[in-house]
């Protein structure tokens, strides 16, 4: 997840050296790179075990472990797993809309918003007009906020490490809850 914001300020900082069209090519090449990886990648084991393709699956894990491997005591945790999974109801989307789970889903889409009010997202998209009525050049002040980002997306996933995600969470929404009290 901590990729994202990454990714988004090197597009920044390359994007203040070459042209849009350049940077939409630039970006194509790691999609191309998975689109022809895609050609290589084997079934899954547990899908074929799923539908019922028992020597494909067997065949899928021997060359996922290896030639030499012993799948057999695999294989049968990965048969059982499935046949407990297919007894177990399948859920609707509507199910999530009862009651028992109105304070979870309130909780979730809450956090979610907040989390989306109070980061780069609000100024990223006006970032171009916020520097040029600061009197800034727009590429200037994209990388003067591109490269601090980097290293603060860096220190914040070792945090998130250290700290746990609930522990920060909690944190963060107080925060945010604290700032709009005061606005």
């Amino acid at each position: 997840m901590a990729m994202i914001p990454v990714s988004v300020s090197v597009a920044y900082l390359i994007g203040s050296v070459i042209n849009w069209r350049a940077l939409a090519l630039i970006g194509a090449i790691p999609c191309l790179l998975l689109l022809f990886g895609l050609f290589f990648i084997p079934e899954s084991p547990r899908w074929l075990a799923k539908i019922g393709r028992e020597r494909e699956f067997e065949a899928a894990l021997q060359r996922l472990r290896g030639k030499n491997v012993n799948i057999s005591e695999e294989a049968a945790d990965i048969k059982d797993y499935t046949e407990n999974i297919q007894k177990i109801p399948e859920d609707k989307i509507l199910d999530l809309f009862q009651q028992k789970y109105s304070h979870l889903l309130i909780v979730g889409i809450g956090l979610m918003v907040l989390q989306q009010c109070g980061e780069l997202n609000g100024y990223a998209y006006y970032m171009n007009e916020i520097f040029e009525l600061a009197g800034v050049p727009s590429i200037t002040g994209f990388i003067v906020v591109s490269i601090p980002q980097i290293p603060a997306i860096a220190l914040g996933s070792i945090l998130i490490e250290k700290f746990g995600r609930r522990t920060l969470l909690m944190v963060r929404s107080q925060k945010i809850t604290q700032s709009l009290e005061h606005s």
